[in-house]
Formats: structure tokens, C-alpha cells, sequence
């Protein structure tokens, strides 16, 4: 069956919060009389990891699905009532509590990391050998990084709390929140063991992660604020060079590789899909290739360097973020005949509906890409032959282009019915269109340290690897190459956004810009799209740089040491009203 998750232990672990950053532990384990065992130690760390569930158990108000549509690779589509998904589209709120979940968990695990790190000295090496106790701790400050780096991109500038005491806390500059980041990360690079990726427990961060990730934090920190540097706390500071000397370590050293074929990162590559999937069949008999999926039947996908595991122990509480429902919110609207839209399922139809300007701009500036229609469905070619019905319920912002990377994928039984996910006859999970999906949300691949290896020594080296792959020519190293080839390659994994604001307001804007007057279908009618706010696409950026409202219960419960971020105000600016056409 699917892997099982390792930290899956702790689903019904301990701390639950509702105060202002979350921090006060709702059960009978306190740092008085836990972690004592090695056992409580694996649960401690187990419960850091399950937050990166917890957050997705809320699809349409996680960082991800918010960097999607926010970017010009995602129209905010959906029904009618769908108006967290519209909202983001230019950078609006539904509601003064949109977000209150993503701001609660990410703290959660913020405090869980606290907790970690504090306590984990306190066990005797008997216990739990020093190495595994580094190696802990290393774990905890990577993803207290992680959910920092969240919580900043999302929310901008937000209290920086490192303890477990629980006090109340103005928000840190972003130079604190980064240098703190930074810091982790670093100490991070340290702690965890420089063994090869394929020799670590499967779904647990390794020191490539780290390196991988202080690449992302460095190149949006200093470009986002025309920064040289990370200034850490006390003493010090991360350079460009130290980073470049970090990722070639992961380049030479971590054992992960690029797969073979592009297509096969992805599930409609699966080896009971693939054989009735006739875009497939016929990319394989013009190029004489033979596919396999890179993480069929629970595989370690070699390129994987930092993702989201799930397992089929889904159920409709919090434990619903085990199942990917990324690719139920994402799967085609209106939950029709999978008949209609094989290999794909069906789903809600929340942001995966993708401009036309992008398919466009691609096509012109790389008709040879084998990525575009490896990454984009033609709604005309691939699924209305097969019956598709465009404005499903009340489908709006529908355009004739739709993501591949995370949507359902669905297989045949031996009585020849079609399940609601492959997994269903491959792992055992549950044949439900929401709780069936299995496939990791890849935060990371080694495409992505190739990319930005290449963007940090300003080198087409790496780049070139890349390009390779896709069966594309060599090209020399320029900005606008690195901006092309990081769209191409990583489209619809939620970087774009980040990666847009980095390159400077006037590059986001144009990018946002080109979304205005794009065909799509409302309620299966033809029509024009233009920007969800009267102001439109680029005031909203000029007000907000990007950022979302923080929940005004916390502002409330801060007693006056937060304020609200610029663009969004209780009198209603920035306030998205709902469907207007």
C-alpha cells in the first residue's frame, strides 16, 4: 500500500491552541513531564510534521493554493459561493477571518517547534543518542523556518516568537523574521547528516532540504528588499556565496537526480492510467519512449527534495489533510461521469483554471516546450471529445485551460469502472472524490536547485540540465532566460508568485497585467475577464505589495501590538464583495 507516513503517529497528538499565537498546550503533556522516552521524542517531532497536514485540511485559505492564484499562472475561479478563491485573485478579502486558519496552524507548529528545541537537550544521550537528538533538532528548526517563511509571504510582517513563553509579541521587521530564518536553516545545514537522500526515512527533512530552501528564503529576502545579504541575529550573516557553496553540496553530494522523462513527475504517468491515456500514448509513440511513473507504487521519486506525504487514513476532521485535496479542489468542476474528463477526476474547480495569455506567451517563446502540454490540459482536445461539460453548477473564471500537475488521476478496475483515483486500487484508499488522493505536494524539487544554482553563479550550467530534459537546445545565461526557463519548468507548483515579486514591482505588475482581457466561460457562456477589484490588477499590488490581511480576531487579541496590513481596513478596503457579472 502507500507509504505510511511517518509522523502519521501523531494525529491525535496533544497541542491545540486558541489564544494569541497559539501557544498554550490544551492537554496533560507539558515540558514537566515530556518528552522522557525516545518514543515521546519520534511523537514531539511527529507532531511538528503533521501541521504541514493540518494546513492543508483547509485547501482554499493554505499559503499554496494562495500563491497560485494570486500569481498570473491561476484565475480565482469556482462557483459563486467560492469567494475566498476570487479573492486572492487581486489580492482582496472575503471575510475578516479569511485566513484565520492558516494563521492559527502555522503557529501551531511554530510553538511545537518551540517546544522541540527546548526540550529536546533535556533527554539523556540513554536516551536518545546525541546524533538523533542533532538530527531532531535540526528537523524542528527547518520547519519552524518553513512555517515562518509561510506565514511572512502571506501575511507580511508578523511576531517572531522563538520560546515557548507565552507572552504577547508586536510584529518583527522582516529583517528579524529573515535573519531568524536564516538562522535556522543554517543551524539546520549543520545538525542534519550528510548521508545520501535514498538513505534517509522517507518524508523526513534532510540536509539538502535545508540547503534548498536556504536558496528560496535568500533569493526572495534579497530581492523582494534589494537586500545583499541576510543579517543573523547577534553576529553575522548569510552571503550570496555561502549559499551558492550550500546548494553545489546538494548538487554533488545529495543523491538526487533529474528523472528521465518530465512527464513522468507527474501521476497521469501511473502505471494503471497511462495505458488509456491518449495524449500519452501518443507522446511515447512519437518519441519512442517508455514511461514510468516516478512515484508509482510508493517509489522515492529521486527528484523530490522537500514534499507533503498522505496516506489513506483520510477522514472528514482535521485528518481530512491527509488525503491531497489539492487535487480535489483543482480537478474539473461539477464532479461529472469520470468518463468525461479521464485520466482526470472531478472536483471543485478552484484555482486551476490557467489564463490563456500564459499558454500564449509559452507557445511563442518555446513552441518545442514538451512541458506546456505535459503541464497543461487543452480542455477542446483532451476531455470536451470526451463529453466535458463546461459550466458545471456555476462555474466562473473557466478558461479552455486547465493544470495537470495536481489534479485526480483516475484508473479502471478489473470490472472495468472507473475509481476516483488511481490510488484506490493501488494503495487501498478510499474510493471518495475527496479523501482517495495519495500523491505528494513536491515544495521542492532538485529542478528547482538546478535553477537557482544557476540564477546565484549567473552560469547557464545547470539551467542547460534542465532544458536537456525537455529535449531543448542549449541557451546562454541571462535574467530573462532564468525567469523563462523558472516559469516553464515549475509552473503550477506554487512559486511563481514569490518568484514574480522578487524580480521587482514593475516585472509583477506586467505579469498580473497580462491576465486582463483573457478569454474564459462564466457559467459556460463566453466571456471577457478582467480584474476582480475596480481599481484593478496593479493599484491592488501598488496597496498591498501582495499581502493578505491578518485575521482581525488576532489584531484583537494582540491589545494594540498588531495593525493591520496596508490595502485592507474593518471600513472595507480591499473588501471583495462577491460575483459581480
Amino acid at each position: 500500500m502507500k507509504k505510511i507516513i511517518y509522523y502519521l503517529i501523531a494525529v491525535l497528538l496533544l497541542w491545540g491552541c486558541e489564544n494569541f499565537l497559539d501557544s498554550d498546550p490544551l492537554t496533560d503533556k507539558t515540558s514537566a513531564n515530556f518528552p522522557q522516552t525516545a518514543a515521546d521524542a519520534e511523537q514531539m517531532m511527529a507532531g511538528i510534521y503533521t501541521i504541514m497536514n493540518n494546513l492543508q485540511s483547509q485547501v482554499d485559505r493554505s499559503p499554496f493554493f494562495i500563491w497560485e492564484v494570486a500569481s498570473d499562472e491561476k484565475l480565482g475561479g469556482g462557483g459563486m459561493n467560492d469567494i475566498q478563491a476570487q479573492s486572492y485573485e487581486t489580492f482582496q478579502f472575503s471575510d475578516n477571518e479569511m485566513l484565520s486558519n492558516s494563521w492559527s496552524v502555522l503557529y501551531q507548529g511554530v510553538h511545537r517547534a518551540n517546544f522541540a528545541i527546548e526540550n529536546m537537550p533535556l533527554l539523556g544521550d540513554e536516551v536518545v543518542s546525541p546524533e538523533k537528538k542533532a538530527q531532531f533538532t535540526g528537523e524542528a528548526m527547518f520547519l519552524r523556518a518553513w512555517y515562518y517563511y509561510q506565514l511572512h509571504t502571506v501575511f507580511n510582517e508578523v511576531p517572531l516568537k522563538i520560546t515557548t513563553e507565552n507572552v504577547n509579541l508586536p510584529a518583527a521587521s522582516a529583517d528579524e523574521i529573515y535573519g531568524q530564518i536564516a538562522s535556522d536553516l543554517k543551524n539546520a545545514i549543520e545538525m542534519l547528516p550528510s548521508i545520501s537522500y535514498d538513505q534517509t526515512q522517507q518524508g523526513r527533512i534532510t540536509k539538502w532540504a535545508a540547503e534548498a530552501l536556504m536558496a528560496r528564503i535568500f533569493l526572495f529576502y534579497t530581492g523582494f528588499y534589494n537586500k545583499n545579504e541576510i543579517a543573523l541575529p547577534g553576529e553575522g550573516s548569510v552571503s550570496k556565496q555561502n549559499v551558492i557553496s550550500w546548494l553545489e553540496d546538494c548538487y554533488k553530494n545529495s543523491g538526487h537526480y533529474l528523472v528521465g522523462d518530465f512527464h513522468e513527475l507527474w501521476a497521469y504517468t501511473n502505471s494503471l492510467s497511462i495505458g488509456d491515456y491518449g495524449y500519452i500514448q501518443d507522446y511515447m509513440a512519437e518519441t519512442g519512449k517508455s514511461l514510468t511513473y516516478a512515484s508509482d507504487n510508493g517509489a522515492r521519486n529521486p527528484e523530490s527534495v522537500f514534499v507533503l506525504q498522505f496516506s489513506n487514513f483520510a477522514g472528514w476532521g482535521i485528518d481530512r489533510g491527509y488525503s491531497n485535496t489539492y487535487m480535489l479542489f483543482y480537478a474539473l468542476r461539477g464532479l461529472q461521469n469520470l468518463e468525461r474528463t479521464y485520466p482526470f477526476a472531478g472536483g471543485w474547480g478552484q484555482g486551476n483554471s490557467i489564463p490563456a495569455s500564459l499558454v500564449d506567451q509559452w507557445k511563442q517563446d518555446e513552441p518545442n516546450d514538451v512541458r506546456l502540454w505535459a503541464s497543461v490540459m487543452d480542455i477542446e482536445k483532451e476531455v470536451v471529445p470526451l463529453g466535458y461539460q463546461r459550466g458545471q453548477w456555476d462555474f466562473v473564471l473557466e478558461s479552455n485551460y486547465w493544470g495537470k500537475k495536481y489534479n485526480g488521476v483516475t484508473a479502471r478496475a478489473s470490472d472495468g469502472k472507473l475509481k476516483n483515483d488511481y490510488g484506490v486500487i493501488m494503495y487501498g484508499t478510499s474510493d471518495n472524490n475527496q479523501l482517495s488522493h495519495t500523491d505528494d505536494l513536491v515544495y521542492i524539487r532538485f529542478a528547482d536547485v538546478l535553477l537557482m544554482l544557476s540564477e546565484l553563479k549567473e552560469d547557464a550550467t545547470y539551467m542547460n540540465e534542465v532544458r536537456e530534459r525537455a529535449d531543448l537546445p542549449p541557451v546562454p545565461y541571462s535574467l530573462e532566460n532564468i525567469q523563462k526557463e523558472r516559469q516553464h519548468e515549475l509552473a503550477f507548483e506554487g512559486l511563481r508568485w514569490n518568484d514574480m515579486r522578487r524580480w521587482g514591482d514593475s516585472y509583477a505588475k506586467a505579469a498580473l497585467e497580462s491576465q486582463e482581457g483573457v478569454a474564459v466561460y462564466n457559467f459556460g457562456a463566453p466571456a471577457i475577464h478582467s480584474a476582480l477589484h475596480p481599481d484593478g490588477y496593479s493599484s491592488r499590488y501598488d496597496a498591498t505589495k501582495g499581502f493578505f490581511p491578518i485575521p482581525q480576531s488576532q489584531i484583537d487579541l494582540s491589545e494594540g501590538m498588531l495593525e493591520q496590513n496596508e490595502g485592507y481596513s474593518l471600513s472595507g478596503e480591499g473588501l471583495y464583495r462577491g460575483w459581480q457579472n
